[in-house]
């Protein structure tokens, strides 16, 4: 096909097959059909349906998507055990270590997930004061430091609305 200038109307090309007269050895006259037919489609295409949401965040491993081991809000420290992640507790000795990252959307059990683990985050329902954040209660962020179990550095709030995480490791206290 030669080049062509388009508009944004749709319309379809069809080239019908071709028969040309051809000679065969021996001198009788055949008439060849050639299978060739070609049909182009060309148009303005519509908007599909969304497709499933892919792999959050951009490469490096900052942001990962996993599958809810229970019923999850937004916004909370998770750890992940067996593919699963579930709310983390300041005070469980039990999963403190496999602390994974903060989630971003809220799922059911067994729904998938995503999750953060370093850089910013925002929202606007935070109304932070700019300092430290530590892991809370039930996988909730606080700005008061614990006294009892482990002391879980989750970052920083950098304005009202917005943290940066630095999680750092986690320490027991006595």
């Amino acid at each position: 096909m030669s080049d062509t200038t388009l508009t944004a109307e749709a319309f379809v090309l069809v080239v019908e097959p071709v028969t040309a007269p051809v000679l065969v050895e021996g001198g009788e006259d055949c008439v060849i059909t050639l299978e060739q037919t070609e049909t182009v489609v060309i148009g303005a295409g519509e908007q599909g349906p969304p497709g499933p949401q892919g792999i959050p965040g951009p490469a490096g491993g900052s942001s990962l998507q996993r599958q809810a081991g229970e019923v999850l809000s937004a916004l909370r420290v998770l750890y992940e055990l067996d593919g699963a992640v579930f709310a983390l507790d300041y005070r469980d000795e039990t999963h403190i270590d496999l602390l994974l990252g903060l989630s971003l959307t809220a799922a059911d059990a067994g729904q998938p997930l995503n999750v953060q683990r370093s850089g910013v985050i925002e929202d606007a329902g935070w109304s932070w004061q700019p300092g430290r954040i530590w892991l809370g209660a039930d996988g909730q962020l606080t700005q008061t430091p614990p006294v009892d179990g482990f002391d879980v550095l989750i970052g920083a709030a950098v304005s009202a609305t917005r943290i940066t995480l630095n999680i750092q490791d986690p320490i027991e206290q006595e």
